[in-house]
């Protein structure tokens, strides 16, 4: 076929081009390469001077180019030279009669190593790690099958645009390696061989190491490469089986050091991940987002246990691993994409119905969200995985995907072309390949910003959401709170209060009200729904059931219930510890059930719900309850509890808190999940350091349920400002149910409890604040404020209600954190600090035994 027809339009084009028209230089850039590719069978010199050609295109566009104009001027010639050298050849004349290529003369001008733009060759190495891992997979085909003609010619193409690209950045020795490959493939191809596949793989794996390199040192020497060079030009090596040497497996880039021999799944090197110096900005997000997807991930495969058949769940699954795969080739992070690649072929399998996804699969696929969160969590100071778990896990993946036992033990470096040709790309007709090494587009706005316009009829944008440093919000939550306590200090500062103007009070009241709503915007920010850990705990409730021998179903309730993003962080580990509790301790084996009339399926509730301005968070099993005896015996026993009465007038309150004591345990034997009494005090410690509170309701036979109580948030709080006495308190406002100054008809004695006041019906206990906080004694304390806390509903009395503010909450110090009843300070309008009161802990001190 003659390309001198598509020559001579590009030479129009050209000459008709304007420098600033980005579209119609991409375009021409596109063509120049695929032309180019065509060419390099038959015309090299032709195909190299139209390489060059685009590549200065390229540096137009991305403004790299000194002299636009005479840059473009450049392209014009090598098109020319390519009309005449592409004329001449079909004339059956010699090249050498067109005359010189018109860039011999900068290619001997090329800048060395250490001149490189930094810039340019991080760029490379940035699409390097995708256009390698992509002509790896090219290269892998089923052990019967070879190479169609139109791979072939594809491979080609991608080694000569590496070739010309190290030729730019001097790379001198990749450069020579990539040609020696291209003279192999052709010698192949002309002798009707088949392709070095196993040489062809060696120099990706060698290519990948020397990037790894460059990402690290832009100076790094180019790795030993002899032996890689003589196969390469040894044309007895194209005639060699394709399994003759076993090589990386194909998509496990970069996994096994170059130093290291050891083959087995003991491997003890440490999987290397590091991010590129222009990819650390990203990096933040590809964690957060590659959290929730796995997040996402663990879940829909929970419930494809509980529905196998749903596509819909498979393909939730198969479109994590694949953005995550597709994120991480894009930073050059191997280990990952090599791990979600192999995760991708069997979860493709799946969703075209060639594979079934069994208990067995989705365990190991679940394994495979574990070790990739590991992987992930490196970059947060977590240790690495070992290159032998990596092995193990792909070679896992493998087998499943092939339909066989997981291998128990196989070698670790399987041959590349062991994967069938079928799952080469599982995605690829459905999906846009990322850009290649060398390919240019403009940028332009995301395709989806239009669409979310104009989709709906009345034309309204769709929500968006942005992702900002959480250092930031949590400066700007803390700036809105001093920004509260400076506006009540404006509006209550007595120069202010004097003043008769109806118009500043007016704006005052504005201002105020504007306030309290950016405040509440500000609050909303750190918000978010429990929903992400309580699915976490699906996973651990299966894994841990499994272990224990045990079968077990979490029920949740309340997941769009939102919490201070720092309160849900810190309550990761509690729950995960009183959750494993409840699985081993809590609920009973089969065969214990079914003595005890239960079924065999044992069940665990987590639940989530507001109770008086707070919010309690439920773990409840229907296991076998606490048995108090044993628990007071073993307390004894390790000498950490002296009873001071008899054990049946102990209250459960105070003998099942002894589970939280340092070092108590009631397990019979110490197993892999629990047993060893560390965990349940340090669980106590970190609900208490959210000023929360937890409590244990049993019932021996029947089952255990822990409560959290814990704050909407740890930063500002609606309070009511209350008297007793001359000092002032704040008490929080969804714990007050109303206020009044009761009537004496109201008032009463109850033998044996006490003053109580009649509520609606209901006769609630009175506990006067002066006399529970020792203070003020003198005060009367004739204003009620009915009040409600997780032990029921009371009334406490105070002298005054000063007013309704948000304040912002300061925490006491180590000295005072241990005083009972107060939960922190505010700092009020003038100045004052007030503290402010946790109205259970003055429900619990109000009815606690007076010492003797």
């Amino acid at each position: 076929m003659s390309h001198l027809p598509t020559i001579n339009e590009l030479a129009k084009q050209s000459v008709l081009a304007d420098e600033n028209d980005l579209p119609a230089l991409v375009g021409m850039h596109d063509r120049l390469k695929a032309l180019g590719a065509e060419l390099s069978t038959d015309l090299g010199p032709v195909s190299d001077c139209l390489e060059h050609a685009a590549n200065l295109l390229k540096e137009i566009v991305y403004r790299e180019a000194q002299d636009a104009q005479a840059t473009l001027d450049l392209v014009r010639r090598g098109i020319e030279y390519a009309q005449r050298a592409v004329t001449a050849d079909q004339e059956g004349k010699p090249l050498s009669e067109v005359g010189p290529m018109p860039y011999d003369a900068e290619a001997q001008a090329q800048p060395k190593a250490d001149a490189v733009d930094p810039e340019l060759l991080q760029a490379w190495v940035n699409e390097s790690g995708i256009a390698l891992s992509e002509l790896e997979s090219q290269l892998v085909a089923g052990p019967d099958q070879e190479l169609s003609a139109e791979t072939i010619a594809e491979v080609r193409r991608r080694l000569h645009t590496f070739k010309g690209e190290c030729g730019v950045l001097s790379l001198h020795v990749a450069q020579s390696l990539c040609h020696e490959a291209e003279s192999s493939i052709d010698r192949c191809t002309s002798e009707s061989k088949p392709l070095p596949i196993d040489a062809l793989l060696s120099l990706v794996d060698w290519l990948r190491g020397y990037v790894s390199a460059l990402s690290k040192n832009a100076h790094a020497p180019a790795p030993a490469h002899e032996e890689l060079l003589r196969i390469l030009s040894s044309t007895d090596s194209a005639a060699k089986p394709v399994a003759a040497k076993a090589t990386t497996p194909a998509n496990a880039p970069a996994l096994i050091p170059a130093a290291s021999t050891d083959s087995s799944d003991e491997d003890p090197t440490p999987v290397t991940l590091f991010a590129d110096g222009d990819m650390k900005d990203n990096l933040n997000d590809f964690l957060c987002e590659s959290r929730e997807h796995i997040a996402n991930s663990e879940q829909a495969l929970l419930e494809l246990e509980k529905s196998p058949g749903d596509k819909e769940l498979i393909n939730t699954v198969f479109r994590a691993f694949h953005t995550i795969k597709g994120v991480a080739g894009f930073m050059n992070l191997a280990p990952i994409v090599s791990l979600a690649h192999s995760a991708e072929f069997l979860l493709d399998g799946a969703r075209n119905d060639k594979i079934t996804l069994t208990s067995q699969t989705m365990s190991i696929i679940l394994k495979t969200c574990d070790l990739m969160g590991q992987m992930i969590r490196v970059f947060e100071g977590a240790t690495p995985p070992t290159t032998g778990q990596l092995r193990s896990m792909i070679r896992q993946l493998e087998a499943a995907t092939n339909g066989e036992a997981a291998p128990a033990s196989a070698p670790a470096r399987t041959t590349a072309a062991a994967r069938p040709a079928t799952q080469a790309t599982p995605s690829a007709s459905v999906e846009a390949k990322p850009a290649v090494s060398g390919e240019v587009h403009p940028v332009a706005a995301p395709a989806t910003a239009p669409a979310a316009a104009s989709s709906g009829s009345n034309n309204k944008r769709a929500d968006q959401t942005v992702k900002v440093s959480t250092s930031r919000m949590d400066t700007l939550v803390d700036m809105v709170g001093e920004l509260v306590i400076a506006q009540q200090m404006v509006v209550q500062d007595p120069a202010v209060r004097t003043l008769n103007e109806q118009r500043l009070h007016r704006n005052l009241t504005m201002v105020g009200k504007i306030i309290r709503d950016l405040q509440e915007v500000s609050m909303s920010l750190r918000m978010v729904p429990v929903k992400a850990t309580f699915h976490k705990m699906a996973r651990l409730v299966r894994d841990v059931s499994a272990k224990a021998n045990k079968s077990i179903t979490l029920h949740t309730e309340g997941e769009d219930v939102e919490l201070d993003r720092n309160v849900v962080e810190e309550i990761a580990d509690p729950l995960v510890h009183m959750i494993r509790n409840s699985c081993d301790h809590g609920v009973e084996g089969p065969d214990a059930r079914r003595a005890a009339g239960k079924p065999e399926m044992g069940n665990v509730w987590l639940r989530a719900f507001h109770s008086g301005g707070s919010i309690v968070i439920e773990i409840e099993d229907d296991g076998k309850g606490l048995d108090r005896n044993k628990i007071i015996k073993k307390a004894i026993e390790k000498g950490i509890y002296t009873p001071d009465r008899a054990v049946e007038e102990t209250p459960d309150s105070e003998v099942f808190g002894l589970i939280f004591l340092p070092g108590f345990s009631t397990a019979d034997k110490v197993t892999d999940i629990s047993g060893r009494g560390v965990g349940m005090d340090v669980v106590r410690r970190n609900i208490e350091a959210l000023r929360g509170k937890i409590d244990i309701r049993s019932t021996f036979g029947k089952g255990t349920t822990f409560s959290m109580r814990l704050p909407l948030t740890m930063a500002i709080i609606d309070g009511m400002v209350i008297r007793v006495g001359k000092q002032r308190y704040v008490v929080p406002t969804l714990s007050i149910e109303r206020s009044f100054r009761p009537q004496p008809k109201d008032l009463h004695t109850v033998v044996g409890k006490g003053e109580m006041a009649m509520v609606r019906g209901d006769l609630l206990p009175i506990y006067r604040l002066n006399q529970v906080l020792k203070h003020d004694l003198d005060s009367p304390c004739d204003l009620l404020i009915v009040v409600e806390s997780q032990n029921g509903r009371a009334c406490v009395a105070a002298d005054e209600i000063i007013g309704q503010q948000q304040v912002v909450i300061k925490t006491l110090g180590q000295a005072t954190q241990s005083i009972r009843g107060v939960s922190g300070g505010a700092i009020l309008g003038d100045g004052r600090v007030a503290l402010i009161l946790d109205v259970g802990g003055i429900l619990n001190e109000a009815t606690a035994p007076v010492a003797t």
